[in-house]
């Protein structure tokens, strides 16, 4: 038995009231405890474990109901948390079931100041935030209320922050992007554009064909493409100028060659010394040269003047070929030549007279090349639908560099053994003019042995 009852216990039972006030004021954001001025419990509303740590319901995850939404959280949340932190939810917390609290914060509000503290919770996955309030009745503290959250909350408020502006940063990114790559795709085609115009202004040969259509832009493409309009149509001048050339030459020289062959004849009828006899063949000898160089302009000028007048017809290459070859055959001898042409009719567009002329100047070039006591091959075969003429012979072979421009106008690569006749570099130029007219093309190479050289001529059949 139990005769003084201060030995006696005490038992604390919650108050109604005090839980039915608390559950009015309790929120997802924190914890509420009342304790009395004993640090006993009176009463507790809410779990920290739950609790978002923020007076607010902008936090509160909503379920995606749009592409923007569902897409920022299948792609670019899992991004952006390879570099954030979510707040743990999960932690231990000593506090949750207690029936008095102890505290320094607690004890000054039980005597009359407000004060908070921070704790970190025993596995150091968050931080508690504790504020004490003092309970005033009739100017005596009877008890104390405080307050507990997380800093799950400003973690995620600087989360939701930071998510807001990386997408921010990535629609800046986005939009730069687009932009720059239209830019850039933009000068790109424009640069095309006069890359190809500058291309199609001048032919595989070097020749103005055309004129670049320049842009009226004020920028540094508009005026490039503004000087290299200028350029080209300087250069269409000069070229034209350098065409008509032999033409013009011919035609001013005919009348001086004639008035000193003239003066020549006239002056060896009358008669002459031995000395003046010499002088005067050789003065004979150079009329003579001058009239062949001036008679082979005329020709490459009459050919090109033919060539844009002549009207194409069909005719078999195959006869026209084999009836070149038999006069050259009588001219030079049969045993000059080795051929191989074949005996199936081979139709083309063209003019016949060009072709025969065509062959002319490469059986003339291989016969002037030619190594003595050799022999010219000449081919004519189908393959695919052209018709494949080659020429062949041993001799000197191409010089490097040259192979590509040996048929532009007034190249010749003979040394000057071969120098007997004048040569102004114009018979593979007619050549190529002749392939052109037809549609086809020309190729000069060194044999595969390297012992001498061959032309291949590739003409389409009808």
């Amino acid at each position: 038995n139990l005769q003084n009852p201060n030995d006696i216990g005490s038992v604390l039972v919650p108050s109604p009231e005090i839980n039915r006030i608390l559950k009015g004021m309790g929120h997802s954001g924190s914890r509420i405890w009342v304790v009395d001025n004993h640090h006993r419990v009176l009463a507790q509303s809410g779990s920290i474990h739950h609790a978002d740590g923020v007076w607010a319901d902008g936090l509160k995850e909503e379920p995606a109901t749009t592409w923007w939404q569902r897409f920022e959280q299948d792609y670019l949340h899992p991004l952006y948390y390879k570099i954030l932190t979510r707040p743990e939810n999960e932690f231990i917390d000593t506090l949750h079931d207690v029936a008095a609290m102890q505290g320094t914060h607690i004890a000054s509000a039980l005597n009359g100041k407000p004060a908070s503290s921070w704790r970190l919770t025993p596995d150091n996955k968050a931080v508690i935030l504790s504020a004490a309030y003092p309970i005033w009745i009739q100017d005596k503290v009877i008890g104390a209320v405080i307050a507990e959250e997380t800093t799950n909350g400003v973690r995620t408020l600087r989360n939701k922050s930071l998510e807001k502006l990386f997408n921010v940063i990535l629609a800046v990114m986005l939009v730069g992007t687009v932009t720059l790559f239209f830019f850039a795709s933009r000068i790109s085609s424009r640069i095309r554009r006069l890359r190809d115009n500058a291309e199609q202004a001048i032919d595989a040969q070097g020749r103005i064909t055309g004129k670049i259509t320049y842009a009226d832009s004020n920028d540094e493409i508009g005026d490039l493409s503004r000087s290299f309009a200028n350029i080209v149509s300087r250069l269409s001048g000069y070229t034209d100028y350098l065409e008509n050339m032999s033409s013009r030459l011919s035609h001013e020289l005919r009348t001086p060659v004639a008035v000193v062959r003239s003066s020549l004849e006239n002056l060896q009828m009358q008669p002459q010394s031995e000395l003046s006899q010499k002088y005067l063949d050789r003065a004979s000898e150079g009329v003579e040269r001058l009239g062949k160089i001036i008679t082979t302009m005329s020709e490459a000028t009459r050919l090109e003047q033919s060539i844009q007048n002549a009207e194409a017809e069909e005719f078999d290459l195959t006869k026209v070929i084999t009836g070149c070859m038999q006069g050259y055959q009588i001219t030079y001898g049969e045993s000059l030549f080795t051929l191989s042409l074949d005996k199936e009719p081979l139709n083309v567009s063209g003019a016949p007279e060009f072709i025969a002329q065509l062959l002319d100047k490469l059986i003339n070039n291989a016969l002037e090349f030619k190594t003595p006591q050799s022999t010219i091959s000449v081919s004519l075969t189908k393959q695919d639908q052209h018709a494949v003429l080659t020429i062949s012979n041993q001799g000197p072979l191409l010089p490097d560099g040259l192979v590509e421009h040996i048929f532009d106008s007034m190249v010749s690569v003979r040394s000057q053994q071969h120098q007997q006749q004048p040569h102004l570099g114009l018979g593979l130029y007619i050549v190529r003019l002749i392939c052109d007219y037809h549609h086809g093309k020309v190729l000069a190479e060194n044999l595969d042995d390297g012992t001498g050289v061959v032309f291949t001529v590739e003409l389409p059949i009808k």
